[in-house]
C-alpha cells in the first residue's frame, strides 16, 4: 500500500493497483481535463484534513461501509475507513470514471474483496508482532 496523502485527521491509502485505475480513469476525462482532477485531489485532502466530507455531493455511502468519494466530472474513490499503521486512514480500493449515478455493482463488490484482503493482511500482521486482536 501507498500512503496518498497524512492530514491532520486521518490518512489516505490506495491499495495495490489503485494508482494505475486513478490514472486511467483521470485519462477519460471530458473536457477541462485539469479542473476535475484538481477538484477531486481537494476532496481528497478535505477528507484528510477535517475526517469528512459533505454528503451526498462529495462522497456517498454505498452499503456495507463502502464509500464514494466524488467529483463532478464522474470520477469516484471507491474505499472505506479503517485504521492502519496507528491512523485513522481511508483506504482506497480503485478509481473509475463513472458515467450515471448508479452504483456499478461490480465496483462495490471489486472494494469489497479489497478490503477483506486488507482485513486478513491486517490480521496476520497483527498475530505476527503479537499485538492484541
Amino acid at each position: 500500500m501507498q500512503e496518498y496523502i497524512r492530514g491532520a485527521t486521518l490518512s489516505i491509502w490506495l491499495r495495490s493497483g489503485a494508482q494505475e485505475s486513478w490514472a486511467a480513469a483521470e485519462r477519460g476525462v471530458p473536457g477541462n481535463r485539469s479542473a476535475c482532477p484538481a477538484q477531486f485531489r481537494a476532496r481528497m485532502n478535505q477528507l484528510a484534513e477535517t475526517g469528512r466530507l459533505r454528503s451526498p455531493d462529495h462522497m456517498n455511502h454505498e452499503g456495507d461501509g463502502i464509500y464514494a468519494i466524488k467529483a463532478t466530472c464522474g470520477l469516484r474513490a471507491y474505499g472505506w475507513h479503517s485504521s492502519y499503521k496507528g491512523r485513522r486512514a481511508f483506504i482506497i480500493s480503485h478509481v473509475v470514471l463513472k458515467s450515471r449515478q448508479r452504483l456499478d455493482p461490480a465496483d462495490k463488490a471489486r472494494a469489497l474483496t479489497a478490503r477483506a484482503e486488507f482485513d486478513a493482511e491486517s490480521t496476520r500482521a497483527r498475530r505476527s508482532t503479537g499485538e492484541p486482536q
